[in-house]
């Protein structure tokens, strides 16, 4: 789309997704505005950790192919990011056997930050004033449109007027639209965009949950540190995947006293067990995720005995010494199509197809989303609207897929990798 007469976008969901897409458009001269369901206290401390870089080697190529680097994210950052941020790097991923030794070790390099970190680098590009200690704002230039961020906003229904897009929502209990000429829908594998388009796509449970956290490695016993710092290290048991890697510590932060260690811990639950696991220290009952604070204290102690019992050592110390955990259940969903109302609406990451974490892929589909979205609507992009539906879906096709064979092999096969030997005493 080589000239564009419209300037008003509005983009459905606040998290990273939503904001990689209001920061190509905003630089592109658009005026947009972000509409987030969530008030801001709910998006800070979400205690998860997020690799800049894409590891998977099949995941890399099928991003080159789309004209990346292999690791959108990166490419993302290097392109739009003013405030150059710094991330920590990584540079061995090793595999763990049951009693903590080591069974291999590959060399990396890979750039892992914090959900929060990015969150915030992204809302500093986005909005000229957002800006705090550890984050400066990077300021409006010339060219850039206005962004707006909305939070604490409930869309309930959109509709085609003419060539405009009427977005209806809800804030503080008042209905009020908005309008614009392009509406894009990152609210996530949940997404209420989704709904109205396709209400026959929804999320599939997987039959299994992952257990995540963060806890300083400061706080780790020595010899588990040093074994666990600056690294990736994984392992495998039946029905168990377990990880850790480093990430920068709160607000950002590279001293060696605060960086992070962020365990993520695939676990299978039945639906029965889901529904137990999911019911909150108040007997309230959850679908999909139990935030930080919620977990029954007698769910916890579960855990912790199961992860005695399965984790290698240092995997199991990190995960006692995680203060606060959350958990979320691993779902499904794919879109078929990823534009509608003739060009005026389209899904990107989540909304259009929630991957495996496995894949680590993700965010990383949401900034891809986003670049190529920019290839459709700079002068002389070169990029159709069709060739971008075709690409994204065609893309998140293949992603699912891999995420789902990684998901089986190591919650209901037998991985390669895996240690099913006698328990550390």
């Amino acid at each position: 789309m080589a000239d564009h007469v419209s300037k008003k976008v509005i983009i459905v969901g606040g998290s990273l997704g939503g904001l990689f897409t209001g920061i190509v458009f905003h630089r592109l001269g658009y005026n947009v505005t972000i509409l987030e369901r969530n008030l801001p206290s709910a998006l800070k401390d979400q205690g998860a950790g997020i690799s800049l870089s894409t590891l998977y080697p099949p995941l890399r190529e099928s991003f080159k192919k789309l004209g990346t680097s292999g690791s959108p994210l990166v490419d993302f950052l290097e392109q739009y990011d003013r405030t150059k941020t710094p991330s920590l790097s990584l540079t061995q991923f090793q595999y763990l056997n049951k009693d903590g030794s080591v069974k291999e070790k590959i060399d990396i390099a890979g750039k892992f930050a914090s959900w929060e970190l990015l969150y915030n680098v992204m809302r500093a590009n986005f909005d000229s004033g957002y800006e705090l200690g550890y984050v400066r704002a990077a300021g409006k230039r010339e060219g850039d449109g206005i962004a707006t961020y909305l939070s604490g906003v409930r869309v309930i229904d959109l509709k085609e007027v003419g060539n405009l897009v009427r977005v209806e929502y809800e804030s503080m209990e008042v209905r009020s639209t908005l309008e614009a000429d392009i509406v894009v829908a990152a609210d996530g594998a949940s997404s209420t965009v989704r709904k109205i388009l396709l209400p026959e796509v929804g999320r599939i449970y997987a039959g299994y949950l992952i257990w995540r956290g963060t806890v300083r490695e400061s706080f780790l016993d020595e010899e588990t540190r040093i074994f666990l710092s600056g690294k990736l290290s994984q392992s495998f048991s039946k029905n168990s995947q377990a990880i850790n890697y480093s990430i920068p510590g709160l607000n950002g932060s590279l001293d060696p006293a605060e960086i992070l260690a962020n365990c993520v811990w695939y676990s299978n639950a039945n639906e029965e067990e889901l529904k137990r696991i999911l019911t909150d220290s108040r007997g309230v009952s959850h679908i999909y995720s139990l935030g930080i604070g919620k977990i029954d204290p007698n769910i916890k102690i579960e855990q912790i005995k199961a992860a005695k019992a399965i984790l290698p050592p240092p995997l199991a110390e990190v995960f006692q010494k995680i203060e606060h955990p959350f958990i979320q259940a691993v779902t499904d969903n794919l879109a078929p199509k990823s534009v509608f109302m003739g060009g005026k609406v389209f899904l990107v990451g989540d909304a259009l197809a929630g991957l495996r974490p496995h894949t680590a892929a993700g965010t990383a589909q949401a900034a891809m989303n986003a670049l190529l979205l920019k290839n459709v609507f700079e002068k002389d992009g070169g990029m159709g609207i069709e060739e971008w539906e075709k690409a994204s879906v065609d893309w998140a096709k293949f992603a699912q897929n891999v995420g789902v064979q990684m998901g089986n092999l190591s919650q209901f096969g037998d991985h390669p990798m895996a240690d099913n030997g006698e328990p550390p005493k």
